[in-house]
């Protein structure tokens, strides 16, 4: 089975010059030697009727006297009325021009939308041209780029030597040069080449975000404003290192920063869920023979004791595991320490039970609690919840934080 062609894609944003179009066209595909198959562009609702009035009137159309000059077939290059979104105000009423506040934020959320959507679509290549329409729908298309575009998806600016412009009658550089009449300041008319004429099409590189701003983005489809928001507070994170403070006072796991974009935020454990995170914060600390991944057979009484008397002096009166019994929400330890130095198959069935259980509730917790609501799908996703490795019979559990990272109050 052949696999699907990609389909390429010319997006624009354009204004009351809808040359850009044709002149980022003729830089793709004569300069460059790239295929276009298909153009969309984001316009107000000035801007769709001079597209429809100088490119798309049939046969007279500047778009259709581009493929008879370059011997490309219009059909095979799809370009009409339903490629062209106009923005429109939250009534619904479609845009004029951007003149206010509100205008321009409707603007920015419709222009992230469109590019979210049309990089979702499989086997598509996007080369986004922010040349054209009012300077905030270039700045706009350029950081829906950075939040939505992929490794092969591009980003660019046409560049057209001082002369032509702004000249309302070129479009793009014509195989056979014609001669176009200019006025000037002083009112003389000075007579342009097209062979002069000079067009660049200058890349723009930007940073890709798609990996930090995660899935949120097209679950929720936040307004603009929330995207930037919530994309910065992920770099926050990475910019700034955290620390996993469990606080054995109230039973509490938290994730704090130096961030003041990412304010510290933590979650509540019952007494059984927070000594079992704590022990694997303590194996993760103690890096066991070089390694924070423990099997849970390799689990001892001596663990838990240990444990115990970190929870309870730091709770104000230190215990052994002998006190666990009189000790509120603890009491399952007596058990606990007993089957898991036991040999018997069903002691270490209980056991492995009883942690792979308390695991879920904890995940669940976390997970609801800080990643959901904090940064969810970043790499962080992988570091506060317990995580196991290997086969079920020979799994090993543990976080993945660095030690140094872990403060146990």
């Amino acid at each position: 089975m052949q696999p699907e062609k990609q389909k390429h894609v010319l997006l624009c944003v354009a204004g009351l010059t809808p040359q850009i179009i044709t002149e980022t066209l003729y830089a793709l595909t004569q300069q460059r030697d790239e295929r276009v198959d298909e153009i969309r562009v984001i316009t107000t609702l000035a801007g769709r009727d001079c597209i429809m009035k100088d490119l798309l009137t049939p046969q007279q159309g500047k778009f259709f006297e581009f493929c008879r000059d370059f011997r490309l077939d219009p059909q095979q290059i799809k370009f009409d009325r339903t490629c062209i979104y106009i923005l429109h105000r939250p009534d619904g009423a479609m845009l004029e021009d951007i003149r206010s506040v509100s205008d321009n934020e409707a603007a920015a959320n419709q222009i992230c939308e469109i590019v979210r959507r049309l990089t979702e679509e499989p086997n598509t290549r996007i080369h986004a041209s922010a040349a054209g329409g009012r300077k905030t729908m270039s700045v706009y298309l350029t950081a829906a780029m950075q939040l939505f575009g992929r490794t092969n998806d591009q980003l660019s600016h046409v560049l057209v030597s001082e002369d032509f412009e702004t000249h309302p009658e070129f479009f793009y550089k014509p195989p056979a040069a014609c001669t176009l009449e200019k006025r000037d300041r002083q009112g003389n008319i000075r007579r342009l080449s097209t062979a002069d004429a000079e067009i660049h099409l200058a890349d723009i590189p930007f940073i890709r975000l798609r990996g930090i701003v995660s899935e949120w983005l097209a679950e929720d489809r936040p307004a603009y404003r929330e995207m930037v928001l919530r994309a910065q507070e992920n770099l926050a994170f990475l910019e700034f290192e955290s620390s996993l403070r469990l606080r054995p006072e109230d039973y509490s796991v938290a994730v704090e920063t130096s961030s003041p974009l990412l304010p510290s935020r933590s979650v509540e454990l019952t007494p059984r869920e927070f000594f079992v995170y704590a022990l694997f914060a303590h194996f993760c600390k103690q890096n066991r023979n070089g390694k924070r991944y423990v099997a849970l057979d390799e689990i001892r009484a001596g663990d838990i004791d240990a444990v115990f008397r970190y929870v309870t002096r730091a709770r104000g009166e230190e215990m052994g595991i002998e006190n666990c019994g009189a000790y509120p929400g603890f009491e399952f330890l007596d058990t606990l320490a007993k089957r898991i130095d036991s040999h018997n198959a069903i002691d270490r069935a209980d056991v492995r039970k009883t942690f792979t259980e308390t695991f879920s509730r904890i995940n669940r917790k976390l997970y609801e609690r800080i990643n959901r609501k904090f940064f969810e799908d970043t790499d962080l996703s992988e570091r506060y919840l317990i995580h196991n490795t290997g086969p079920r019979k020979s799994a090993r559990y543990g976080l993945n934080v660095s030690p140094e990272r872990i403060l146990l109050s």
